[in-house]
């Protein structure tokens, strides 16, 4: 235990090196601002970063499955680097969606190998069932250190717009010779268990077996969906967002600081994720949090004011979203083939956010971004509980005996 604490501590320290503090604050307004581009432009670069994570996911899934965790991890963390370094001196639109591009294969390397990795090295100390605990703790350590960094954000882009991002980029490349130190899945394994059993080959064939199998299954299947309205949701928030703010009032720097707020709310809400599945569950959870989402950001159109709180509401509730999520998803697959798994549900939630980037863009344009993300919120949240009422998506865990297939009584009612 002793062992895995200090394992942990160090896997702490990594999540720290993925804030993006620095450039959260004044990103969208330093295209905006700055650069002068339009919120077509700025759903499109959006956009570019969902759906070359769409393309990345597999791939990267398969190379974290097949030549290990760490390694895939360090790659990612060398692209996010290089991606905000240039962010910097780019200059165009096509510049722009080219780095965003290369940020998504980055972000793509990390998202479901980081996930496989914690859960299987918690798995081989015995204690899989802290996922969503460690997760959540581990994201609220990423929300401080965001929070410590927005405000410094802020500060640096009244002396030079470009400081945050070289910033950031070398914050990102501190992660690397952490990863160091933590260690690989296999070595975790080979201490647990003395039999000597060699590791399974995993071929891209396997990938696509295991995508497969995870396809026919309702609780899989439909849950991914429903996730994909809240993400998208997430994801217009996020992008369109400053623009909001900024038409409400808020200046560049005040929003270092309204940043810094967000992630201390998304800290304590992430840190609060293990205490709310245990009460609640991961479906009492979704079933509160759909409607909230819905009526707060209704307020939206009536007092554009209330974009700030509101924002802070997402914000907590996205933190909170992240680790039930994927809790739910890694107690429903198997160890072979996790990271595939997960990364293939991380590419449904990318391309349909994608896509609604796109044209969320030229519905920003038209409305102005206040009007529309009010628009957002109620269409996403009335589509998610459209979802819920007609398919519940939320399904108890099957037994061993049915984990690979439809035998379950229940999965049987109301899935097509």
């Amino acid at each position: 235990m002793g062992e895995l604490r200090g394992i942990v501590r160090r896997y702490y320290a990594y999540k720290v090196t993925n804030a993006y503090g620095f450039y959260l604050p004044v990103s969208i307004l330093y295209l905006t601002e700055v650069k002068g581009f339009g919120m077509e432009v700025i759903g499109l670069t959006g956009a570019a970063f969902l759906f070359a994570e769409v393309a990345a996911e597999i791939p990267t899934g398969y190379v974290g499955d097949r030549l290990g965790r760490r390694a895939s991890l360090a790659a990612g963390n060398a692209l996010s680097a290089v991606a905000l370094g240039l962010w910097a001196v780019a200059d165009s639109p096509l510049a722009y969606v080219a780095l965003n591009a290369v940020w998504a294969v980055g972000w793509a390397f990390r998202s479901g190998t980081g996930k496989a990795w914690l859960y299987e090295i918690l798995d081989a100390h015995g204690e899989a069932d802290e996922f969503a605990r460690v997760s959540g703790r581990a994201n609220t350590a990423l929300m401080l250190a965001s929070a410590a960094t927005a405000v410094a954000g802020g500060a640096l882009v009244t002396v030079d717009w470009s400081l945050p991002f070289l910033a950031n980029a070398l914050l990102s490349a501190l992660g690397i010779p952490i990863l160091l130190t933590l260690p690989t899945v296999e070595s975790e394994r080979a201490a647990r268990d003395d039999a000597g059993v060699e590791d399974e080959t995993f071929t891209v064939g396997d990938a696509l077996a295991a995508l497969r199998l995870q396809v026919r299954r309702p609780e899989i299947r439909w849950f991914v969906a429903f996730a994909a309205l809240l993400y998208a949701l997430f994801e217009l928030s996020r992008t369109f967002e400053q623009p909001a703010m900024a038409a409400a009032g808020v200046s560049a720097p005040a929003l270092g600081v309204l940043y810094a707020g967000f992630k201390l709310v998304s800290a304590g809400a992430a840190a609060s994720a293990g205490w709310v599945e245990d009460r609640l569950g991961v479906r009492g959870a979704f079933a509160l949090l759909v409607p909230l989402l819905g009526a707060t950001y209704a307020t939206i159109a009536f007092a554009p004011v209330l974009v700030v709180p509101v924002v802070f509401l997402t914000r907590g509730v996205r933190s909170l979203f992240r680790p039930l999520r994927n809790q739910y998803l890694n107690d429903r697959v198997e160890n072979v083939g996790r990271a595939t798994v997960l990364s293939g549900a991380t590419m449904v939630l990318s391309l349909v956010a994608g896509a609604t980037k796109v044209v969320g863009g030229y519905a920003a344009a038209a409305l102005g971004p206040i009007r529309f993300l009010a628009a957002a919120g109620v269409a996403s949240a009335a589509a998610a509980g459209l979802v819920w009422v007609a398919v519940s998506p939320v399904r108890p865990r099957k037994g061993p005996e049915s984990a690979g297939g439809d035998s379950d009584p229940e999965a049987s009612v109301a899935t097509d």
